[in-house]
């Protein structure tokens, strides 16, 4: 049980503002209503609707991204890679690979800033949405920007062949010694 509280006399001047912070406290057990009708007034003040309005979407284009063979299959006339020369830095170009994400972005990043004659690298994906990346490429002068992502290219595809490669022998490696161990199993 809570004791009386004792509020302040409000009669005079000196005590509005005191009545207006200290006012008489609500019971804890007391529940908060709220109306849906008082704020649907509040809405209407505030100058929004009281409901959103509903617009049907055809059941095609309920998603904000693009199809997946949109994704990867360049249209007529779409080439794969743009190039254009940075006028403001010396031997540096900016690469845009169409239907293409951050996997190569960063394969290609990463390889190029491993190569002897390139002093940056980055790439950047413009929006979430599209399907393709901006690479910023600046060398030395001794390589071009475009030899240099070339060079970077054929390394990455030689890598990924060796990887290509050392998987499938292990995975044959170990598909034969699951046999094997099965095998004996069963002579058991």
């Amino acid at each position: 049980m809570r004791s009386p509280q004792i509020l302040p006399d409000c009669t005079s001047s000196l005590d509005a503002a005191n009545c207006a912070t200290k006012g008489p406290m609500p019971d804890i057990e007391e529940e908060i209503r709220i109306e849906p009708s008082s704020i649907t007034f509040a809405r209407e003040l505030a100058g929004r609707p009281s409901r959103p309005a509903r617009r049907s979407v055809p059941p095609n284009l309920q998603h904000n991204g693009v199809d997946v063979y949109e994704a990867i299959l360049l249209a007529p006339g779409e080439n794969k890679i743009d190039v254009d020369i940075d006028t403001r830095l010396p031997s540096a170009a900016i690469f845009t690979f169409h239907k293409e994400d951050h996997t190569l972005g960063n394969l290609l990043r990463t390889r190029l800033l491993k190569t002897e004659h390139v002093i940056f690298a980055a790439y950047r994906v413009p929006h979430p949405l599209t399907p393709n990346f901006q690479l910023r490429v600046q060398t030395d002068g001794e390589v071009t920007p475009r030899d240099a992502v070339v060079t970077a290219s054929q390394a990455l595809i030689k890598d990924l062949g060796i990887l290509s490669r050392e998987f499938t022998k292990e995975y044959e490696l170990r598909k034969m010694a699951n046999a094997a161990n099965q095998q004996q199993a069963a002579v058991e």
